[in-house]
């Protein structure tokens, strides 16, 4: 028996169909795929925007020691408007860590496992250094795709590497709207200082006692008897004269009365 469905229905179950395939995919809801490592190129069979990035890349210093972490900051430009669509932020992101000179070879350091449930980390294999490995937490991407207008990461580098690094980050507003590759500021990572290797010197302070004996010396006071001046030989003198004056006075006494 043939059956004849009616031409309205078999024309909605059409469109149905039409339109579930043509639904926008926007940002990708659990995070960029794995084959996004080598590009960092959403495939979204678009091309990407060319013009200013309204998103920018903060990192929090611009030198760092190898066992220190960046924190890397990601949000809205304070130029954009808030009646522009990009206001309302970004659905996806990735973003990984290169050195300038090598970009696009090898990713650097690693993201740390990150308590925003809005982001996660990723691993990525490495191809052109280290064949059929993975790399852990090299990368760092979104967990669904509602709109973020601010993400905060938090990069190691690897212990071995000295020199500058740079954050790239790749954005998307929408489907068919993205900013690939979009650089933070240069990082120069710098060897970690010389251990102080001067010893501070332990004052000690030795106290010596110092016995000081006191001589006493006793000085025996010199007795000095002075002796009166004796005149004896000068009274006997006198003695003397007075009686050869009174010799005299008598002599001529007697010779007057005689």
């Amino acid at each position: 028996m043939q059956i004849h469905l009616p031409f309205a229905f078999v024309g909605g179950v059409v469109l149905l169909v039409i339109g579930c395939c043509s639904l926008p995919a926007d940002a990708s809801p659990s995070g960029a795929p794995e084959a996004a490592c080598t590009t960092m190129t959403p495939q979204h069979g678009v091309d990407w925007q060319q013009t200013t990035c309204p998103f920018e890349i903060i990192v929090d210093k611009t030198t760092m020691y190898p066992s220190e972490t960046l924190n890397v900051h990601l949000g809205i430009k304070s130029y954009v408007n808030v009646s522009d669509p990009e206001a309302r932020g970004f659905k996806g992101f990735m973003a990984m860590a290169f050195n300038p000179s090598s970009f696009d070879v090898q990713p650097l350091g690693t993201f740390d496992n990150l308590a925003s449930t809005e982001t996660k980390t990723m691993n990525c294999p490495s191809p052109f250094r280290e064949p059929n490995t993975v790399k852990q937490n090299v990368a760092a991407t979104h967990t669904n795709n509602g709109f973020k207008k601010t993400v905060d990461l938090v990069w190691t580098p690897p212990a071995d590497f000295l020199g500058p690094i740079i954050i790239v980050v790749t954005f998307v507003h929408e489907k068919e709207v993205m900013w690939v590759k979009e650089n933070s500021a240069f990082v120069q990572v710098v060897p970690e200082p010389e251990p102080d290797t001067t010893t501070e010197a332990t004052s000690t302070t030795t106290t010596t006692s110092t016995t000081t004996t006191t001589s006493t010396t006793t000085t025996t006071p010199t007795t000095t008897t002075t002796q009166p001046p004796t005149t004896m030989g000068a009274g006997s003198t006198t003695i003397e004269w007075n009686l050869l004056f009174g010799v005299a006075i008598i002599s001529l006494f007697v010779r007057n009365r005689f």
